[in-house]
């Protein structure tokens, strides 16, 4: 019976000592077969590298609700301006030339704002966005129900706008990073993307009550003390940054990574543009 003998080849390497000028040291360096690391290996650098965290069902849940209440009640704003405005013009004595801007200002700065608040959430991180954008829409929404004038309404109209530029891109964010892949994650995104409506749709039911019962007024009051709640759930639940940073390394990065002068042109010409149409 015929035996196989293996054998192993290992390279050889000419070292140079230029001390003696002599060329001819040898030495045997392992086979690149043999450099490769075991399978723990591979596994733990793997795990150190995955930043991601994956929320639980029910924390999923509760951040899933937090961000759907964001987007219904800044809609639900909408709602009570649509059905409220002759009742909204005769208290604050709106000028018949401004009587779109109550509804149009807030399209107006939610679009203009979305990509540099896109830009900024990448830096900062999701959570301070969301948190941010939360606070300012308790706000705004107490602002306009306190409004003394169109110019106050239209101003706090406008910060709801902003707010929302400010909402959307990190919800989409913290939905797409941090919720489990599948249906959880579909139904996430289908839920946030159904509140806008649903928030309008309900703005404009409850503030035809409110309009007719005891005033427009609280039905703003009622959308900042409500968002307040989702603000105090939101320091609760909302996921926290992987990679912390410092401040300094943060204004670093706003400096440099976002094209400041190219988002200010396209944000002012398309607020211009929007300007002269209406």
């Amino acid at each position: 019976m015929a035996t196989t003998t293996l054998v192993e080849l290992h390279p050889l390497e000419i070292q140079y000592n230029s001390e003696t000028s002599n060329p001819l040291t040898l030495a045997s360096v392992p086979s690149r077969e043999n450099s490769t690391p075991p399978a723990g290996a591979l596994l733990s650098t793997s795990s150190a590298n995955n930043t991601t965290t994956i929320l639980s069902k029910s924390r999923a849940i509760v951040v899933i609700t937090q961000l759907i209440g964001l987007q219904l009640f800044s809609s639900f704003c909408n709602g009570i301006i649509v059905v409220g405005l002759p009742t909204i013009t005769s208290t604050l004595q709106l000028e018949a030339g401004l009587l779109l801007w109550p509804t149009s200002v807030y399209y107006l700065t939610a679009g203009s704002c979305l990509m540099l608040a896109g830009s900024i959430t990448d830096v900062i991180g999701t959570r301070p966005m969301i948190l941010a954008a939360t606070i300012l829409l308790v706000t705004s929404a107490l602002g306009c129900g306190l409004a003394r004038n169109g110019g106050e309404l239209i101003a706090f109209r406008g910060l709801q706008g902003i707010s929302s530029a400010m909402a959307v891109p990190a919800s989409v964010s913290i939905i797409s990073a941090s919720v489990e892949y599948g249906r959880p994650r579909n139904l996430g995104f289908a839920c946030l993307g159904f509140s806008a409506p649903l928030g309008f749709l309900l703005g404009l039911v409850l503030g035809g009550v409110f309009v007719d019962s005891v005033g427009w007024r609280p039905a703003f009051y009622i959308a900042a003390a409500t968002t307040s709640g989702l603000c105090a759930i939101g320091f609760w639940v909302l996921p926290h940054n992987p990679e912390p940073r410092s401040p300094r390394m943060i204004m670093e990065q706003l400096a440099s990574d976002i094209d400041w002068v190219g988002t200010l042109v396209l944000s002012t010409g398309l607020t211009t543009l929007s300007y002269v149409l209406a």
